[in-house]
């Protein structure tokens, strides 16, 4: 779900661009907040938190195919 370049916006009523952000969470930065948002109307569309530690190995893993 998160490297999908187009998901159904119910606001636009169509398949739409998305933009994703990530950000930092805690005085740590253990955690990372992603939030994927219409490119068009800018509604968030889904928000996720996970560790700093899973996502690197997920982007490590994906790098790799």
């Amino acid at each position: 779900m998160l490297a999908a370049k187009q998901q159904w916006c119910p606001r636009c009523q169509r398949h739409v661009q998305t933009e994703q952000k990530q950000s930092s969470i805690g005085r740590q930065k253990e955690l990372v907040r992603i939030i994927i948002t219409c490119f068009k109307c800018r509604t968030t569309l889904s928000s996720k938190t996970t560790s700093a530690a899973a996502l690197e190995q997920n982007e490590d893993g994906s790098t790799e195919k």
